[in-house]
């Protein structure tokens, strides 16, 4: 018997079906591309390095990009984001130790992410990426950052003012080098020094954050009144003074998870982030503030907006529910799923009204730190408050250190005051 398997009507006939069946591919955007308010449309359906663009711009970012002129340039990393090595290393050799208690606490944890492996049918899933952010040295056991500048950006009039702060960092518990826990009770040392401008130059802040959920101690030193005194812990999520934070939200988190009434896991998903930033350090022997301040675009309206490169980062969703007496009606977090790096590349802060308010966004690259080794660093924060049209940048300065030698006796409210020499 003999088949005609090639015949004119048979070829046309599979032709057509597989027309039919086959998945229409969408345009890949070339490197280089600008996203932006005038192409948002255009580009929804099209792909940047495989992935669909509109489904890696965030309601927040769609947000700016629509009606604050906010870009993106869209260009592939130059590599992965890669966790430091030996925060890789404790974490598996510690991998299984840490657990929950019934109040939702940290407990068993020694060093390391917590729980590097995040199972998404987990009623406690967001707990733990909450956790995984803020209880090891995975950016350092040490930090300081000298001068961290911030920059305080009214949407209609342009840069109002620039502060002037050294921030320093010193980890207590989780810490990545040995020994791992200095003081169980204690997660962290943080100090604030204000340095710019004159006028103010003088405060110094101390927290105190604690490992059984207890509201941190806060200590405050005046220089004009060359006194230390101890400030009420209840102003945990008050704003900080003339920016567009809340004192829970430096470094976008700055809390224990148990302060809040949840932390909902919302699945994971790509997003559009700045992991291969080409963000400098600021100039500080510029005087015009477009020199100093590279970056910005200081002199375009809404005055807040900046150059970056973006490319897409997977993350987990994790959507934060405050206490009612809280200012936030709830918060959206993008949180990187980088082993051994639990990057926030972005945060949404919704009001009572369940309306966009603040939106953040945080730029990281591969660098060195102060050890020698390879590590991630951050390059920009960056705080918009699209209800008030003013902004917050929290900009790079050339001097920040990540994991440099530090002592944990110059984190004393004794201590606070040496530091403003």
């Amino acid at each position: 018997m003999t088949y005609n398997l090639l015949s004119p009507t048979r070829l046309t006939a599979a032709a057509m079906a597989l027309a039919i069946s086959a998945p229409v591919m969408a345009e890949e955007v070339p490197e280089g591309t600008v996203l932006q308010a005038s192409n948002i449309d255009q580009l929804q359906d099209m792909t940047f390095l495989g992935h669909r663009i509109g489904d890696m711009i965030p309601p927040g970012n769609d947000h700016l990009i629509r009606e604050l002129d906010f870009r993106m340039n869209l260009k592939a990393p130059s590599g992965p984001l890669l966790g430091n090595a030996e925060v890789l290393r404790v974490t598996e050799l510690h991998k299984g130790e840490a657990g929950l208690d019934d109040q939702k606490r940290l407990i068993n944890h020694t060093t390391g992410i917590p729980f590097p492996d995040i199972n998404e049918d987990d009623p406690d899933a967001g707990y733990k990426i909450a956790y995984n952010i803020l209880r090891t040295g995975w950016i350092g056991d040490t930090m300081d950052l000298n001068p961290m500048y911030f920059l305080v950006i009214d949407g209609k009039k342009g840069l109002q003012r620039e502060q002037g702060w050294r921030f320093k960092r010193y980890l207590m518990s989780g810490r990545i080098a040995e020994p791992h826990s200095e003081d169980p009770e204690i997660v962290k040392y943080e100090s604030l020094i204000n340095l710019y401008p004159q006028d103010t130059r003088g405060v110094g802040i101390l927290t105190v954050n604690y490992t059984d959920a207890r509201l941190a101690d806060v200590y405050a030193y005046i220089k004009s009144l060359r006194r230390v005194r101890r400030l009420s812990s209840g102003a945990w999520a008050d704003p900080i003074s003339a920016t567009d934070l809340l004192t829970d939200e430096t470094f976008a988190m700055n809390l224990d998870p148990t302060w809040y009434d949840g932390w909902e896991y919302q699945g994971k998903r790509f997003i559009l982030g700045g992991g291969d930033s080409k963000i400098k350090p600021l100039n500080l022997k510029a005087k015009n503030p477009t020199e100093r301040f590279p970056a910005m675009r200081l002199d375009e309206a809404p005055y807040w907006n900046y150059h970056e490169d973006y490319s897409p980062q997977e993350v987990y969703v994790l959507k934060g529910i405050p206490p009612k007496s809280h200012l936030v009606g709830h918060r959206i977090m993008y949180v990187g799923t980088n082993p051994g790096a639990p990057l926030f590349w972005g945060v949404e802060h919704y009001d009572k009204k369940n309306e966009l308010w603040r939106v953040v966004n945080i730029s990281f690259s591969n660098g060195t730190w102060d050890n020698g080794q390879p590590g991630i660093t951050v390059n920009m924060v960056w705080v918009a408050d699209v209800q008030r049209l003013h902004a917050t940048v929290l900009y790079q300065g050339a001097d920040w250190r990540y994991n440099p030698p530090a002592k944990a006796a110059d984190f004393t409210p004794e201590a606070l005051p040496r530091q403003l020499k």
